[in-house]
């Protein structure tokens, strides 16, 4: 259609590394507690879980949208490929929590986190299969749609959003009402939130 997008203006370095150790070390230090929880239950097979879907959802899938917000040829490249880590990591969650509520002969998919984790997965497929067949820098067969970007940025940090905040309604299903933990949990997402989602 011949209208380009303004460019972006890249994170500076010093940010982009905060950020990539905030994001990173939230889901592996978050993801630990949260598969730890309730207070004393220690390492079981559930607590892959929440600590796939960590470091797939929060720690790859943020630092994904950050780096593609870097701008350039081979920035985009890092972010299909840690999207498609993080989709691993994320769809290796789901079979954990999936095959632990199987074992334990409970129900699936009752609550509104996993509703939302599910929506978030789910969702994230076709931006990634958009990502790749219409908008990879090699072999896009109509990389330059700036359409297709749009709505390819703006649905994919939506879904990342909602996956975010199915983390915090997770803990919260395994720690009840405490404000304080559940505040202290989001933080270094709120704190990324504004760089990496918006």
């Amino acid at each position: 259609n011949g209208q380009t997008m303004p460019k972006m203006s890249p994170i500076p370095n010093g940010k982009y590394t905060l950020l990539l150790a905030l994001l990173s070390a939230h889901s592996l230090f978050g993801g630990y507690y949260a598969a730890t929880r309730p207070e004393g239950a220690g390492w079981r097979f559930f607590s892959w879980h929440p600590m796939l879907m960590m470091v797939g959802m929060v720690g790859m899938m943020g630092s994904a949208a950050l780096t593609k917000k870097r701008g350039g040829y081979m920035n985009t490249k890092l972010h299909g490929i840690m999207t498609t880590v993080g989709m691993l990591l994320a769809g290796a969650g789901l079979y954990v929590i999936y095959q632990n509520k199987e074992n334990m002969g409970k129900s699936h998919f009752t609550t509104i986190h996993s509703w939302a984790g599910l929506a978030a997965f789910g969702g994230c497929i076709l931006p990634g299969i958009v990502g790749l067949v219409f908008l990879h820098p090699d072999f896009g067969i109509d990389k330059q749609n700036q359409l297709y970007r749009k709505v390819h940025k703006y649905v994919s940090r939506s879904l990342l959003m909602l996956a975010w905040m199915a983390t915090i309604s997770g803990l919260k299903t395994m720690i009840g009402d405490d404000i304080q933990t559940l505040i202290l949990f989001a933080v270094p997402m709120v704190v990324a939130a504004p760089f990496t989602l918006l």
